[in-house]
């Protein structure tokens, strides 16, 4: 545990370039792991995209070339002067002729094709019905002159085994597979020629193409001496091979071939990443072979921006570092030497506050702090507090209670000695009206004895206005036991009769609500009368104290002392509304916060 006690040494300053680095750390590690593997994921998915649209661009070049052999394979295998040739019943007859091909062919547009597509090097076609081979070659080439020379190849085996399908393969310069002497490495196409009911073989076809023009759009794919780019046949046999010679691969083609599945993809061979992409046309496969370490350097790269990024940032955090501490701890030893003071007892202690930062509310929360003690040492607030309770039992006291009561009683046995009992009930509300104001000269009371002294007071109003006032009472019932200051809606109710429609014959109509709100209560008073002006509800609100009692109707004066008193009571956690227009009325809205939401619990602790 040391090292805690190390830390808890610290000054702030340090302790907050400390634990800033603590935060800050752990986040940029996260950044940059994020950064890098969005990096490498995107960079993974590009060189796969680049891979595949080489490759793909790649086999369509060569597709093109393989079409144009294949192409005129099939000219060959269909042109019906060619198969007339081929299928001759009496071809000693034939032989006889030397210019056989020339006159009975359309050689003239095989030779002018050949001349077309320059890379199309030799021509042979051997007959089975013992019809004299036509050999055709533009490099100084020579085929094996007769078809029995032929037939003991293992190009001519497997042609004859399938059936007629286009076979492919290398032949290498000088090679003696097909040709007596060849002079230049060759990609050959051959196959057997049948007839049209693919029943009997009728002669065998041998196309060579020159190899170079293959390798040279093979070369030029090339991105750089590291890559190999292989061509291969349906049987898995390479037919080209350029690039980097000591790259990983198998001699024959068949592992690339057994692994790539579908026309077009990458896998994983040994040390390489393979593209490919097939041609099922010609039954050849593309593959280019990029070694994985040309890749795992390139994506090392990409950590590098990450790693910079971190270590530049820690790096240039500190001086930033260093200098908000300098602003954050320089207001503090403003405050901690004030408090010091303030310890001494120097009580005119305050803070210059220069920002509106955390800093700077910790100075405001001390400079009200002191303020405050002083106003409670100097017992402001009590002595006001009494000054106010001592006004309210003035008001109480204004009307001697015992004389009261005891000539309402007898007024209200002799309504009822008289049957008079419409009397009888109003001189009985009056009664029950003064108990409950003066009565006991308590300044609290609940908003249950608060309501029923304003349905009292209601009760006598309407003795006077008759039909022409109408209230209604709205109490939630799980309100009836909150604590409250005692007249805060008698006073509204009274402005409302008074200033409201005392003067008019319009009829008026008086609601009063009471309902819980989150953290506290909400009074509502709301009449139908002549309503106010801003200026007459400013005048009532803003009302000063030497005009208390200058002509002013008690309604009116008590308004202004019931924000006063609720003010001492509540300080800042209440809210008067005002809401009135001439001729529509008044809204009186009171809200009283005691804090919490637990309901009359909290009421009855708070309020």
């Amino acid at each position: 545990m040391k090292w805690k006690q190390r830390i808890n040494d610290l000054s702030i300053k340090k302790k907050i370039i400390f634990y800033s680095y603590l935060v800050v750390t752990p986040i940029l590690l996260l950044i940059s792991a994020f950064m890098l593997g969005s990096n490498y994921r995107k960079m993974t998915g590009e060189q796969d995209a680049r891979g595949k649209n080489r490759v793909q661009n790649l086999e369509k070049s060569l597709s093109e070339l393989n079409t144009n052999v294949a192409d005129l394979s099939v000219y060959i295998c269909i042109n019906s002067d060619i198969l007339q040739i081929l299928t001759a019943d009496d071809p000693a007859q034939l032989n006889q002729n030397p210019q056989l091909w020339q006159e009975e062919a359309p050689l003239g547009f095989i030779q002018d094709t050949l001349a077309i597509k320059g890379y199309i090097k030799t021509l042979g076609i051997y007959p089975e019905n013992g019809v004299q081979p036509y050999t055709r070659c533009m490099d100084s080439s020579a085929f094996l002159s007769t078809l029995s020379e032929v037939q003991e190849t293992a190009m001519y085996q497997e042609a004859y085994e399938k059936k007629g399908k286009k076979c492919w393969k290398l032949i290498g310069k000088g090679s003696s597979e097909v040709f007596w002497a060849n002079q230049s490495e060759k990609i050959v196409l051959y196959r057997e020629i049948y007839d049209l009911s693919k029943k009997n073989a009728l002669g065998y076809l041998v196309l060579g193409a020159d190899a170079g023009k293959y390798r040279d759009l093979c070369e030029g794919a090339l991105e750089d001496g590291t890559e190999r780019i292989l061509l291969l046949n349906s049987e898995g046999e390479i037919l080209l091979a350029c690039g980097d010679s000591s790259a990983e691969e198998p001699q024959d083609g068949e592992n690339l071939l057994e692994a790539a599945s579908g026309n077009g993809g990458s896998f994983s061979y040994q040390n390489t990443t393979v593209y490919y992409e097939k041609d099922k046309e010609n039954g050849q496969t593309v593959c280019i072979l990029i070694p994985k370490s040309k890749i795992r350097n390139e994506l090392l790269g990409i950590a590098y921006t990450p790693a910079a990024m971190l270590l530049g940032v820690l790096i240039g955090l500190f001086p930033v570092l260093s200098f908000v501490s300098n602003v954050v701890t320089k207001p503090l030893k403003k405050v901690n030497h004030a408090m010091v003071k303030f310890q001494k007892g120097d009580f005119s202690q305050q803070v210059e506050v220069g920002m509106h930062d955390e800093v700077g509310e910790v100075a405001e929360c001390f400079n009200q702090m002191v303020k405050d003690i002083k106003l409670l040492i100097d017992e402001n607030y009590v002595m006001e507090l009494r000054e106010k309770e001592s006004e309210l039992m003035a008001l109480q006291a204004q009307i001697n209670p015992h004389f009261l009561y005891n000539t309402l009683d007898s007024l209200y046995w002799q309504a009822q000695e008289a049957d008079n009992e419409e009397i009888a009930e109003n001189i009985l509300a009056l009664s029950n009206l003064f108990r409950q104001v003066l009565g006991e000269g308590k300044s609290v009371t609940t908003v249950g004895q608060e309501c029923r002294l304003v349905e009292e007071y209601l009760k006598v109003q309407k003795m006077r206005f008759t039909k022409r006032l109408e209230y209604q009472m709205d109490i939630e019932e799980r309100m009836q036991e909150a604590v409250i200051p005692k007249l805060i809606l008698q006073p509204f109710v009274e402005n409302a009769i008074v200033h409201g429609f005392e003067n008019t014959d319009a009829p008026c109509r008086i609601y009063v609500g009471c309902r819980s709100i989150p953290g506290g209560m909400e009074f509502v008073v709301e009449d139908t009368g002549i309503g106010m002006s801003k200026e007459q509800v400013d005048s009532i609100l803003e009302m000063d104290d030497t005009e208390a009692y200058k002509g002013q109707r008690v309604g009116r004066y008590a308004i202004k002392n019931v924000r006063e008193r609720l003010t001492l009571m509540y300080r800042e956690n209440f809210k008067m509304l005002v809401e009135s227009e001439p001729g529509r009325g008044t809204k009186i809205t009171l809200r009283i916060f005691c804090g919490g939401t637990d309901g009359e619990s909290v009421w009855k602790r708070n309020c």
